[in-house]
């Protein structure tokens, strides 16, 4: 947070520049102390993000400094813990609004205005498939057979079957009624091709509808709201953790989550119809998941989660947002380990014809810098699904599939599960021996396989055992409350808070606590 002091105060303040004797000459400045007026303001923006009171300036008048008592109160305010939240988002960049959750083919339009109005999945490829062509229904009653099969009529122009409307409540509106079209509003759990009607593989079968008040189609509005409510969930993770000052590795390793009525409802009826973004297999038991309602988006229930999870480093938006584990993996380094993935100096080698081949980034030319330790690091999240947030288990999803190596091999077409999760193509010979194996374990070595099963907890763990977590949080935290790089000189500072850090038992509060009430920070302007 920058504190902007005017310009002829600062400059009058300024001590006058001193010159030192040595090699050569050199002009220091001297900072002063900023007031208690100054400080007070400067402390109350950063640690709760606004200025301070009338009434609390009034209280520290005639004080010859802040007391340390009323910078601890406000570090124990929930406004703190939506700074703590606030800093998070600027380190897991957490935007997802350009993630569909829901297979575009189960969105529902609409057509005609008011009592005219009648809703239906529009995308023409749904329309097309139930209808014969992209076009909606008529604006009256539905008609049904003895069978209870909606009856249609065939248009003399298009050939289309034209059916009637149903009046449905819909889940996201409950106290109202619209006029679905009729082979939209079908609620049949599986169709007569057998297709169960709730999945992505039925968003398109003709004998499938949108199920009991909709349940298995979505709006816009509902699109916005899952979005919203993952988001929500997260910073609620943070915030909770901020507030009971625990230690701040538990932000990554911690099992509590958070569901409310949207997303309770999202894993239980819309998780399996998912466009291109799974959070299927679910990673947290959807049978016991709190009875909430889709409309109860303000009730927000505390659940918790299996062992496999590290905390936000498994939660459905940084899965999402980073959607291949070496971008997951590249984050936290960055973030968390202050460890870049950057070139070597002067640049990449060049690499000749055979190495720009190589499929095995470890071993190519220029690639092996990075990814040498990259890929190791990314098999930590070999378990969690990418291009999505579904966790694997290995007693339904082993190493090894033997249907998926055949079908790569052109014996049979391959089903979802081999080609979201498995090795079903081979650019070059080098892949071959890898199809039908787990996407994680592509040129894995033998000694990293452990990765795989340990989870990201253990990036955590080995951070903290060499000390570049903790030096990192360190490091972060100084330049986000200065508001500037920290310098050459300060590197013993840096240290010295890094081991009152580790000596607070690694409270976050307690490292933003000496970093505000250090003589640095005291002397920013």
């Amino acid at each position: 947070m920058r504190r902007w002091i005017p310009v002829m105060l600062l400059v009058g303040a300024l001590a006058p520049a001193t010159l030192v004797r040595g090699d050569e000459a050199q002009c220091r400045t001297e900072v002063p102390r900023l007031s208690p007026e100054e400080y007070l303001r400067a402390v109350s923006l950063d640690v709760r993000g606004v200025v301070p009171t009338v009434e609390e300036y009034e209280s520290i008048a005639g004080l010859p400094d802040v007391p340390e008592a009323l910078i601890d109160e406000w570090l124990r305010s929930e406004e703190f813990a939506q700074r703590v939240v606030r800093r998070h988002r600027a380190l897991l960049w957490p935007n997802v609004e350009n993630v569909r959750f829901v297979d575009f083919r189960r969105r529902l339009g609409s057509t005609g205005t008011g009592a005219a109005q009648r809703w239906y999945r529009s995308s023409q490829t749904t329309t097309t498939a139930i209808r014969g062509a992209n076009v909606p229904c008529d604006d009256v009653p539905a008609t049904f057979d003895a069978a209870g099969n909606v009856e249609y009529r065939i248009d003399a122009e298009t050939g289309a079957r034209i059916e009637g409307w149903v009046e449905v409540s819909p889940y996201y509106a409950p106290t109202t009624t619209i006029h679905v079209c009729g082979f939209d509003a079908q609620t049949t759990e599986r169709s007569p091709s057998g297709r169960e009607c709730r999945t992505r593989d039925a968003s398109s079968d003709p004998g499938c509808g949108c199920g009991p008040s909709l349940s298995w189609c979505d709006t816009n509005d509902v699109q916005l709201a899952i979005v919203a409510s993952f988001n929500e969930e997260l910073e609620r993770r943070i915030a909770a953790h901020a507030e009971a000052d625990e230690p701040y590795t538990s932000i990554f390793t911690s099992r509590r989550a958070f569901v409310n009525g949207p997303i309770a409802f999202y894993y239980r009826n819309l998780s399996r119809v998912y466009n291109d973004v799974p959070l299927e297999p679910a990673s947290l038991d959807v049978e016991h998941m709190p009875a909430l309602d889709y409309t109860d988006r303000d009730v927000w229930t505390e659940v918790e989660l299996p062992e496999t999870h590290a905390g936000v480093l498994t939660s459905p938006l940084y899965l999402l947002r980073f959607q291949t584990n070496r971008s997951r993996a590249n984050r936290f380094f960055d973030a968390f380990l202050c460890q870049p993935f950057l070139p070597p100096a002067g640049g990449l080698p060049f690499a000749d014809e055979v190495e720009a081949r190589e499929p095995d980034l470890q071993r190519r030319a220029g690639c092996r810098y990075c990814h040498a330790i990259l890929e190791p690091a990314a098999a930590h999240w070999g378990r969690w699904m990418m291009q999505g947030g579904g966790y694997l288990p290995e007693d339904s999803y082993p190493v090894f599939r033997p249907e998926c190596a055949e079908c790569a091999r052109g014996e049979e077409t391959c089903s979802s599960v081999c080609t979201l999760n498995y090795e079903t193509r081979a650019l070059a010979p080098e892949q071959e021996p890898y199809l039908g194996m787990l996407r994680a374990y592509e040129f894995l070595r033998p000694e990293h396989e452990i990765n795989v099963a340990e989870g990201p907890t253990a990036l955590v763990r080995d951070g903290l055992a060499d000390g570049r977590f903790t030096e990192c949080t360190v490091r972060r935290t100084a330049e986000w409350l200065l508001a500037r790089d920290l310098g050459e000189s300060e590197t013993q500072w840096a240290s010295e808070l890094a081991g009152t850090f580790v000596g607070s038992d690694l409270r976050y509060r307690d490292v933003v606590r000496s970093i505000v009430t250090s003589d640095t920070y005291r002397r920013v302007r």
